[in-house]
């Protein structure tokens, strides 16, 4: 996947999840898509859905970058993880962009700091200490190193 012209502006990275880190130049945080099990869950599917459209369509983003799936992760929810990726796929078809590309974790990890197994806080000292930048959570974390390695990797500027 080479960056057909894209610059910054038009890249949104995420680290899907029922906490979905987000990243852009234009804003960035962790949306939050849990729902209680008492409530239907499918809410959440269609909420994660609009987020997406919403935020692409208002931002004029022209591709999604995520982290792959890791089979080896300890992510409670695979099914989940899986329906969410899904729902990613449909998005961009809807809105007639490439499909994602899904970055491997690894390689994320040993690009923001410099271990392919660092730890969930190992990534969010690395912002501080490379880019000053103070990540709410370490979602958005995440997905700073999802966008800051697709950057690198392709030169996107």
């Amino acid at each position: 996947m080479e960056n057909q012209g894209l610059c910054k502006e038009q890249i949104l990275a995420i680290d899907i999840a029922t906490q979905t880190g987000y990243y852009s130049v234009h804003e960035s945080g962790a949306w939050n898509f849990y729902e209680s099990k008492a409530r239907n869950d499918n809410k959440q599917h269609k909420a994660f859905r609009d987020t997406l459209i919403d935020f692409i369509t208002k931002h004029s983003i022209r591709l999604v970058v995520a982290e792959d799936v890791n089979v080896n992760n300890h992510f409670i929810d695979m099914r989940k993880l899986s329906e969410f990726r899904g729902i990613l796929l449909e998005v961009c078809d809807t809105l007639n962009l490439p499909e994602p590309v899904f970055l491997n974790v690894s390689s994320i990890k040993k690009f923001g700091a410099g271990n392919g197994r660092a730890t969930k806080l190992d990534m969010i000292n690395a912002c501080v200490a490379k880019y000053n930048y103070r990540p709410r959570t370490d979602d958005e974390a995440d997905a700073f190193w999802v966008f800051k390695y697709y950057c690198h990797k392709y030169r996107v500027f």
